[in-house]
């Protein structure tokens, strides 16, 4: 769908999300849709979850399996969060999920009403999420913050 963006004064462009009403709250996971749908697991050590074989126990059990969803690994320091990301279509990790760190920064949240502003860390580089939590389950404003970079450039022949 639209999105509206704009870019800072230091060349951040910031991309603002969809509004998030629910949230699913689990003894071991966080469950919400950004855009996808992403199945989000804390963890102390995101550098030692071997993701492919954990994340497909979760987006291929009885539950995802006919939709799929995405599968996210946090290990928080604070307002940083080190992210992993297992993508369904892709069905394998990817170096970054815009969905996905904005899912997890709205996961992070203490239950206050307040605006928040989290640093997260992911393979593909360093991303902000900012939004304001303003209801029990209601998150707005959301804006997923980074540098705009080309890397890739490529061409198709017919």
């Amino acid at each position: 769908g639209m999105h509206s963006a704009f870019i800072d004064d230091a060349g951040l462009v910031h991309l603002k999300m969809g509004d998030v009403d629910q949230v699913e709250i689990n003894e071991d996971h966080f469950f919400l849709n950004t855009g996808s749908p992403h199945y989000i697991k804390y963890v102390d050590d995101v550098k030692a979850v071997n993701i492919v074989p954990e994340a497909r126990e979760v987006r291929y059990n009885d539950r995802f399996r006919e939709e799929g969803t995405n599968v996210n690994f946090v290990e928080r320091h604070g307002d940083k969060l080190v992210v992993r990301t297992y993508e369904r279509g892709v069905e394998n990790q990817t170096l970054s999920c815009g969905t996905g760190v904005t899912a997890v920064a709205i996961s992070a949240s203490n239950g206050e009403n307040k605006d928040y502003l989290f640093a997260l860390e992911v393979m593909g580089g360093n991303l902000q999420v900012s939004y304001s939590k303003t209801g029990e389950q209601r998150f707005e404003n959301i804006y997923l913050i980074g540098p705009g970079e080309k890397v890739f450039e490529g061409f198709i022949y017919e």
